[in-house]
């Protein structure tokens, strides 16, 4: 038998998905014995004095690394906060991440970004890394401050430093959060100083948790981390490491993220132009209702050919083309989130008739909606 210990207390919603994952790949491991904080596991309740084979760990701290390379076990780190010789890492691409959420908020038309970030943690600086790559920019107003002090609240010590951060951004602003935490942070600040969000400062999260997502006001966007994948990978690298075989101590596996989902604090197009931006707008955020040219014609005061001539030279389609961008990305989410049979992706993107929606789909990818969802599943489980 081979005795794991999972070091994290399953506290947050990316813990929940790396459980997953380590769960899914040792189901099928009759000789996996998981060892953790909880009654749910084996207990565990003194590391140090625990007699076992190898640990999967989420290592946010200086201190906590040095405490477990001391052990001298065999460990899997899935945070990426802190490099040690010793530790494997699998963990989400965090360079990806950044560049991901950077794309999306050029494709709203931003053209100010600003930073908030997680202080001295690896995973925080590859996000910025990524997000100043995607958005082409030297650097951007930063503020960052430690994982402890962001947790605190919005009470706590130092957050008039984050409000007159927020207030000296120049709007329109696009602002990437590194993680759900410092964008609920922020989206809570903003509505305080009477910042409107999205329309004065979009907001982007990063880790998708859900709930709280949703209860933010307005509800946050956010990219989607694979974390199931991270925490079977996890697995799969360390039983390779106690077979005698696995990746070299200090090398490292980097996990796609998934798409952003987005909500309200992003659903804009920030633009001069503001029939344009009223416009795509509009699309954003009733696209999925099955709305057509003339629903945008009801919002913005214009003539059909004057708004499609202003609306190609901004964003280089047309207004159609866009209401169909729109669709598809929310039906490619659908497709691999949920269980929603095609037709009822179809129904719930706008498209109306199944067959339109197949003819679109098949278009844009090459494949059908069906063979794309297989083809996604299958790539999320490898």
């Amino acid at each position: 038998m081979k005795s794991i210990a999972l070091c994290m207390e399953l506290s947050d919603f990316y813990e929940h998905g790396i459980a997953r994952g380590l769960i899914r790949f040792s189901k099928a491991r009759p000789d996996w014995r998981i060892f953790g904080y909880g009654w749910m596991f084996r207990p565990l309740t003194d590391l140090e004095l625990w007699k076992g084979d190898g640990i999967i760990a989420r290592v946010e701290t200086a201190p906590d690394a040095d405490r477990l390379a001391a052990l001298g076990l065999p460990l899997v780190d899935v945070a990426g906060a802190y490099r040690r010789p010793g530790f494997r890492q699998v963990t989400n691409d965090d360079f990806l991440t950044g560049h991901r959420a950077g794309t999306h908020l050029k494709s709203c038309g931003f053209e100010r970004f600003a930073f908030l970030g997680v202080k001295s943690t690896l995973w925080s600086q590859a996000r910025k890394t990524g997000f100043l790559a995607a958005t082409g920019r030297a650097s951007v107003p930063v503020f960052e401050r430690d994982l402890k002090w962001w947790e605190g609240g919005p009470e706590g010590q130092g957050s008039n430093e984050l409000a007159a951060f927020l207030s000296g951004l120049e709007p329109p602003c696009a602002l990437f959060a590194c993680n759900d935490t410092t964008g609920l942070r922020a989206t809570e600040f903003a509505g305080r100083l009477g910042l409107l969000v999205p329309e004065q400062l979009a907001i982007l999260g990063v880790d998708d948790e859900d709930i709280i997502c949703e209860l933010a006001s307005p509800s946050l966007s956010s990219v989607k981390l694979d974390c199931e994948g991270i925490g079977y990978r996890a697995a799969a690298c360390l039983d390779a490491i106690l077979g005698g075989s696995g990746p070299e101590p200090g090398s490292g596996l980097a996990v796609a993220p998934k798409e952003v989902v987005e909500r309200e604090s992003t659903m804009i197009y920030a633009c001069s132009d503001p029939m344009v931006s009223k416009a795509a707008t509009f699309i954003r955020s009733r696209a999925h209702e099955g709305i057509g040219v003339p629903d945008i014609l009801t919002v913005v005061p214009s003539s059909r050919r004057a708004l499609e001539t202003r609306f190609r030279a901004a964003l280089g389609r047309s207004l159609h083309e866009e209401i169909q961008r729109v669709r598809l990305g929310r039906a490619r989410r659908l497709l691999r989130e949920t269980q929603l049979t095609v037709e009822g992706v179809a129904a719930d993107c706008g498209f109306g008739a199944l067959q339109r929606f197949h003819a679109a789909f098949k278009e844009a990818e090459g494949i059908s909606p069906g063979e794309w969802r297989k083809l996604s599943r299958s790539q999320d489980q490898g």
